[in-house]
């Protein structure tokens, strides 16, 4: 329920660091990602009436931001919404979360195939930028890991900013901004705890970068695709520890 959420102040939330370029989020869209987190995290039970006056008390807001930020959620499909009725939150299972991850690695796999082809020297400069700023987080053992998460996404979208497929770039910032992935990762990253696991995402851009150089598409969208999958096992353990759920092992794809 509501009261029973450790959600940090809307105040605190505006000081996360925000993805280069981003406008600061809206008081509505910040209460969103907070409800959004809630409801990823099992705080909300599938079926648990969010009520709007809970909420605005909560975060000290009228209930018009609330309002707002939940017909945002209704349109990521984490909540359904009544006439008269009320918002209910829907259950998002870790099945379906593997399945975000899934479809991303398959999205993101191909933008790297495509950004080898393409083979932009702008493009190229920024990976080997985003490389050397990802080295550097690593190698210091106590960087926290939202600016690494940060990080990895600035590194990840080059490969798509620079894919040549406009409508691959669209649909792979469409699912940052617009659908669940965003929440995974906006606020409490699920992955990039550790400095061993830092330093394994490290090596597998390292490896990208490589096959980009050597002209080998096949090799640049398999690591693209490892490291999502890696990072989905290791966020759905996080998970899977905060709400005592198990995954379908048929959704944890592998690379190959």
């Amino acid at each position: 329920m509501a009261t029973e959420l450790q959600a940090r102040s809307v105040k605190e939330a505006a000081s996360v660091p925000r993805r280069r370029g981003d406008r600061p989020r809206t008081i509505p869209e910040q209460i969103a990602d907070h409800l959004g987190t809630a409801i990823l995290r099992g705080e909300y039970a599938a079926g648990e009436r969010i009520r709007e006056q809970e909420v605005a008390q909560l975060y000290g807001v009228s209930r018009g931001p609330v309002r707002e930020a939940i017909r945002s959620l209704a349109r990521r499909g984490m909540v359904e919404f009544y006439p008269r009725r009320g918002a209910y939150a829907v259950g998002v299972s870790l099945d379906l979360i593997a399945d975000f991850f899934n479809l991303r690695a398959a999205l993101l796999g191909l933008a790297a195939r495509c950004f080898v082809r393409v083979a932009s020297p702008v493009g190229m400069a920024e990976l080997e930028a985003g490389i050397t700023r990802l080295r550097s987080l690593a190698a210091d053992p106590l960087t926290d890991p939202v600016p690494f998460a940060l990080e990895v996404g600035r590194a990840g979208a080059t490969l798509y900013r620079h894919c040549g497929n406009a409508h691959l770039i669209r649909t792979l910032r469409e699912q940052v901004h617009g659908s669940l992935w965003g929440l995974i990762w906006r606020e409490r990253p699920l992955d990039f705890f550790t400095p061993e696991r830092r330093w394994e995402t490290l090596d597998i851009f390292l490896g990208i970068e490589a096959a980009a150089r050597q002209g080998d598409e096949d090799e640049a969208e398999c690591l693209t695709r490892r490291l999502l999958f890696e990072s989905r096992d290791h966020a759905l353990e996080t998970l899977a520890a905060i709400r005592q759920e198990a995954v379908d092992p048929t959704k944890l794809l592998t690379a190959g």
